[in-house]
């Protein structure tokens, strides 16, 4: 039986990372390119502020802003027009990375920068350092840095989000490391929003007690393959109480395969908007032209995730606070089950 490995189609060669920029490099591509590449030394460095934006009428409107990083610290929002940098017209790479050495890499610069953004029809001017890093360092920490422990009510919440997946086997140990700190919890939220990445066995691992209900893969015409068998089970007790996932539209590959996993246990509830379905962009390695993606004996192409609890809450809104958060916090699945026999939280 072939295994099949789910990975992420990239159009950048890995190589030397300087031969893997261009004039028109995204943060987007930027990011698949450093979560693709096997060694540190092949991941783009530069400097970024840490937020994800997408370009509306000439300007950048903020989706995502990491937590702890330069954008967060000088609170940067969701929903944020992103106007100018230092007089000129605002770009996410650009305005942070206009020195390259002899070998096209961007050059550290460590220096303020004056953004001109607009809230709520409210304009204002902040200053901001960026960070000189790869991406793939910036989500991994990110994730980390998003960790919480708070009340609600009598219970105690967890909250966790995954920015990024990897399958390294050192990015792996801190899931489990995150996780440990949550275990004391009575539920926890993952928080898969603007996410993506692989998505290995042993991620799962930290929450289903065994691999007897994990999806089966395929493509069209060939046997199916258990996605259990990619690797081997983790010695690890997994959380076994209630979890909230948020989602978005621009949860994709990993995490979209990790929420449609989850919604198989009853002691989990989904919240937000339906997922794109776009996994077509973690394909099976082998995949030719016209090939079908086939999870569960179903077709997983344009299909999407359709969240239990729907909570529009587009980027252009700029109401204060996060709607789908508090909304996992309140959420039933986070009290209803706590009082279940065990054999609920399989």
């Amino acid at each position: 039986m072939r295994i099949l490995y789910l990975v992420l189609l990239f159009s950048l060669a890995i190589g030397n990372a300087a031969a893997q920029l261009s004039p028109n490099s995204t943060l987007e591509q930027l990011l698949r390119q450093a979560f693709h590449a096997n060694l540190n030394a092949e991941r783009v460095v530069l400097n970024h502020i840490g937020v994800e934006a997408v370009e509306v009428s000439n300007v950048y409107l903020g989706t995502a802003v990491l937590e702890n990083y330069p954008a967060h610290a000088v609170d940067i929002r969701r929903g944020d027009i992103i106007e100018m940098a230092d007089g000129n017209p605002f770009h996410p790479i650009e305005s942070f990375n206009s020195e390259r050495d002899t070998n096209g890499n961007f050059l550290p610069k460590r220096e303020e920068h004056i953004l001109v953004l607009s809230r709520a029809n409210d304009s204002m001017e902040l200053s901001v350092i960026p960070v000189f890093e790869n991406l793939y360092n910036s989500y991994r920490s990110a994730t980390a840095n998003s960790v919480l422990q708070f009340s609600a009510g009598n219970k105690t919440i967890g909250y966790i989000r995954f920015w990024a997946l990897s399958r390294a086997t050192a990015d792996i140990i801190n899931y489990r490391a995150l996780l440990r700190e949550l275990s004391g919890t009575d539920g926890i939220i993952f928080d898969f929003r603007n996410s993506l990445g692989f998505l290995d066995p042993q991620h799962l691992d930290l929450v289903f007690p065994t691999r007897d209900n994990y999806f089966t893969s395929s493509l069209e015409n060939n046997s199916y393959t258990q996605f259990a068998e990619n690797s081997t089970a983790s010695e690890t007790s997994p959380y076994r109480k209630p979890i909230a996932v948020l989602l978005t539209r621009d949860t994709r590959g990993g995490t979209e395969l990790f929420a449609y996993q989850l919604k198989k246990l009853q002691r989990v509830i989904t919240l937000g908007e339906a997922t794109r379905g776009e996994i077509g962009e973690y394909l099976f390695e082998d995949l030719s032209n016209g090939e079908e993606f086939y999870i569960d004996g179903q077709p997983f192409r344009d299909s999407a995730i359709i969240p239990e609890q729907l909570i529009p809450f587009p980027y252009e809104n700029t109401e204060r606070g996060d709607k789908k958060f508090y909304a996992a916090i309140n959420a039933p699945v986070s009290y209803k089950h706590l009082t279940l026999p065990t054999k609920a939280y399989v």
